[in-house]
């Protein structure tokens, strides 16, 4: 009977061939993950990159059509809310803001002493300039409440513009009811609050007007509450509707996690040349100002002619790492050497993008 021979695969032979596979499969594995980690750096980028842009035209036009008059009214005010800085107490989303859980210690970075509170490096340059640069700097809690006049355009396209006066405000609201859901996911949004020309007219151009002393108010239904007709808290609620009025405010970008400003004058040398001298916030040891709060209400101060924006923007994906650490569901890792604020900070800085942009302000006396 004749025998036939049957070849098969050695041990050595299965084992290289494995190996060899694993070898291409990790290969193939890393270029893979490269590939799609590449693509999502890119996407985020270009996502947030649009809104920052959209919102700093829009700031921008504003400003750039700011107006003032010389009248002991308030016509361009900032403030830094947080901590040591304005609470804004009168504030009626003030319960859902307190549940805000941005870190408060560590979301401030505005003079020299944060830098050094913080433990951060501090070089001759950050000494010199009292400041970090403002890429790394951070403004509070809830970011800087930024108010002013202008006469860019409304926004609401059913407003009858009649080119007078408006008054706007800026600020980072943590909420939900971007739509009509009770069950959406709170996100950091930057709204927008456009007072009507009517409105900013019978408030007599005053961001905070009061009632007189019998606490009656000649405004009607405008009437808000027992501070005033109108103010920029208007940007507090822009769903519901106030004693019948609604005011045109808007969400102009989720997963703004930080908004700030720096305000300049434009000062003369002997020799005719011209610098920069910042007004908001005022870093100096002595400064004329409040570090935390700048109120030009009138010729005798300094109004800004060159103001610096900056926000911070979340990606998609960070601003779900944020709500899931948020929520308790992402603890900090035991090899972070951080507590829970910094963490916080690490991660919003791992998956978002700083953009600035400097605004000349072109301002009108009305």
């Amino acid at each position: 009977m004749n025998r036939v021979d049957k070849k098969g695969f050695t041990v050595l032979e299965l084992l290289v061939a494995v190996s060899v596979t694993a070898l291409l499969a990790a290969m193939l594995f890393t270029i893979t993950s490269q590939v799609i980690k590449t693509q999502t750096q890119s996407s985020g980028d270009l996502e947030t990159n649009q809104v920052a842009q959209f919102i700093l035209d829009r700031i921008q036009e504003d400003l750039q059509c700011a107006i003032l008059r010389n009248d002991g009214n308030n016509w361009f005010v900032a403030t830094v809310l947080g901590e040591e800085a304005t609470n804004n107490s009168d504030d009626p989303w003030s319960e859902n803001l307190e549940d805000n859980p941005k870190p408060v210690g560590a979301s401030l970075r505005v003079s020299l002493r944060h830098w050094e509170e913080q433990g951060l490096e501090v070089d001759e340059i950050l000494k010199e300039n009292e400041q970090g640069p403002l890429t790394e700097s951070r403004f509070g809690k809830r970011g800087v409440w930024l108010r002013f006049f202008t006469q860019a355009p409304e926004v609401d396209p059913d407003a009858q513009n009649s080119g007078a006066a408006r008054a706007v405000s800026y600020q980072i609201i943590r909420h939900g009811l971007i739509t009509d859901s009770q069950d959406a996911q709170p996100r950091y949004q930057l709204f927008r609050s456009d007072v009507s020309v009517e409105n900013t007219i019978k408030a007599g151009y005053n961001l905070n007007p009061l009632f007189d002393e019998s606490g009656n108010s000649e405004y009607g239904q405008l009437a808000l509450n027992q501070t005033g007709i109108r103010q920029t808290s208007l940007i507090k609620n822009p769903l519901v509707k106030i004693d019948g009025y609604l005011p045109t405010t808007f969400s102009m970008a989720a997963n703004i996690i930080d908004f700030g400003i720096r305000a300049y004058t434009i000062e003369k040398r002997s020799d005719g040349s011209g610098y920069l001298n910042q007004i908001f916030p005022d870093v100096r040891e002595n400064g004329s100002t409040d570090e935390y709060e700048l109120i030009c209400s009138s010729k005798a101060d300094s109004f800004p002619q060159v103001v610096d924006v900056m926000v911070r923007v979340l990606t998609s994906e960070g601003a779900s790492v944020i709500a899931l650490f948020e929520e308790g569901k992402l603890p900090v890792p035991s090899s972070f050497t951080g507590n829970a604020e910094d963490y916080w900070w690490e991660l919003a800085e791992e998956n978002s993008d700083v953009f600035v942009r400097r605004i000349k302000v072109f301002s009108n006396g009305v």
